[in-house]
């Protein structure tokens, strides 16, 4: 084969390389655990088989908050302007998202893993039907573990209803800030970029946000905050979704190949969340924090007392029809 020969094959070659790599989909997804978090690895690795399926899709995955907060990141979804997100799904964009927030709707792994881990559940069933509406496709719904308070003192006195003299965050929902109310804090609305420093400055003396995993490495192992509440009250949630638009334009392989990776990722990562929750329990005692104690007589009465005050509220915000298929099941 002469030179010009060859010449011509290695650029044709090369062209038809250049345009697949020019075909592969562009795929964005948008993480917000902190970097610490172990949930990083496994997205991480999500990402990597993604792309390394072969079915024509260019991954890049941004950690840590890197494109937005979960409160960000939905609209920007929404807007198309990222592709996929793993973060907290607020109801900021929609009231009946507030079903995140019902307190005390899950307070064992078995219910747990029946509520969140199930896609078939009621309640994934709702949050399909609400996302989709407007535009949002969910891939994997995480619950991580039970939700505690972090904060800068002991309370007045936490395992009773009453004053605690603490000014306190929650997030963007109503449900949650009544909570909080009910259990004797004044509250302050704060999304989750906004909480490190507030505490840490002393602008608030604590925030209800976190598993113990996220109370040592978000605040013990930097030094900031001194005790754990464990009010179990509500479910660190988080969710693995794509815009829709996106999402329906892929082909059944690469839908297949994106539904299968993120369906392993969210059982994972709730997986060795909850596994590791009691480690950083004993992390966060080394750290000199304390841990409040309840006897299963005063969960019970704080669960009543919620139940009672809050969730006749929940209607209001989130449809009577909604909440009677979440309480049915």
């Amino acid at each position: 084969m002469s030179f010009t020969s060859r010449l011509t094959m290695m650029t044709a070659v090369a062209a038809l390389l250049a345009s697949a790599a020019a075909a592969d989909t562009r795929l964005r997804i948008a993480g917000t655990v902190p970097a610490e978090h172990f949930g990083n690895a496994v997205l991480e690795q999500m990402a990597k088989d993604i792309e390394d399926a072969g079915v024509g899709l260019d991954v890049k995955y941004f950690p840590a908050g890197q494109l937005g907060s979960g409160e960000e990141l939905l609209e920007s979804a929404i807007r198309g302007e990222v592709q996929m997100v793993h973060a907290t799904v607020y109801a900021q964009k929609d009231p009946r998202l507030e079903i995140n927030s019902l307190p005390f709707m899950v307070t064992t792994k078995e219910e747990l893993d029946a509520v969140y881990g199930d896609p078939n559940s009621e309640y994934n069933k709702i949050l399909k039907e609400i996302l989709t509406s407007f535009g949002i496709q969910p891939l994997g719904t995480i619950g991580e573990g039970l939700i505690g308070m972090i904060a800068t003192e002991r309370p007045a006195d936490p395992t009773k209803i009453g004053s605690q003299g603490m000014n306190v965050r929650a997030w963007s929902s109503q449900i949650a800030k009544q909570t909080m109310e009910e259990l004797g804090y004044n509250v302050t609305t704060l999304n989750w970029a906004e909480v490190f420093p507030a505490v840490q400055a002393g602008t608030i003396d604590g925030a209800i946000c976190c598993t113990p995993e996220w109370a040592y490495t978000t605040f013990a192992a930097s030094g900031v905050g001194t005790t754990y509440v464990p009010y179990n009250a509500f479910i660190e949630s988080t969710m693995i979704y794509a815009n829709k638009r996106f999402y329906d334009g892929l082909t059944d392989e690469q839908r297949a190949v994106v539904e299968k990776e993120s369906a392993e990722a969210a059982a994972e990562i709730s997986k060795l969340a909850w596994e590791r929750s009691q480690g950083f329990v004993d992390q966060l005692k080394e750290a000199n924090w304390e841990i409040v104690e309840f006897t299963q007589e005063e969960r019970d009465a704080i669960k009543a007392h919620i139940q009672a005050t809050v969730w006749p509220n929940v209607a209001d915000v989130v449809g009577q029809d909604i909440l009677d298929r979440l309480t049915a099941n």
